[in-house]
């Protein structure tokens, strides 16, 4: 994910939570970028994209 997002601007933290009862990845990330125009990028040209066959959704979260 760093190589591919990363693409798009510096990356300051990238989390991956975990589903605790299977201790597996639930599917989801979070890409804290150092600027705000390059997430507004990378959700320009990553959302809907296809990440390993999946289409992927890429949006904003608000802390």
């Amino acid at each position: 994910l760093r190589e591919i997002f990363g693409a798009y601007g510096p990356i300051k933290d990238i989390k991956l939570p975990l589903n605790q009862y299977f201790n597996m990845n639930r599917g989801t990330a979070y890409i804290l970028y150092e600027e705000i125009d390059d997430a507004e990028n990378a959700i320009a040209k990553m959302h809907e994209a296809q990440l390993d066959g999946t289409k992927i959704a890429v949006s904003i979260v608000l802390p």
